[in-house]
């Protein structure tokens, strides 16, 4: 199953690493398993994953071939979910 380590940080596919890097230190805070009051173990652990692939240059370069593939398919199920053509109508006797 393709995660979505940008909807993960909430940030965009264009951010920079300055950027990935103070969004991920918000929600490690955020998140961190000893925190008695927010803490997500769960959660925690999409962040860091997602963090340690965005952070490295060519994990990143990988990992950014396989959103776009997941995006385009998503959109054409998207384009095709959405044409009427094909679809007959139940006909009432």
């Amino acid at each position: 199953m393709f995660i979505d380590y940008y909807e993960v940080l909430e940030v965009s596919p264009n951010a920079n690493s300055e950027t990935l890097e103070r969004i991920f230190r918000y929600f490690a805070m955020r998140y961190h398993p000893d925190n008695s009051e927010t803490g997500d173990e769960a959660r925690f652990s999409e962040i860091v994953e997602a963090h340690n692939t965005l952070k490295d240059p060519v994990k990143r370069a990988q990992y950014d071939i396989a959103y776009r593939d997941h995006a385009g398919l998503r959109r054409e199920l998207t384009e095709e979910a959405s044409n009427t053509k094909g679809i007959e109508r139940d006909v009432v006797i």
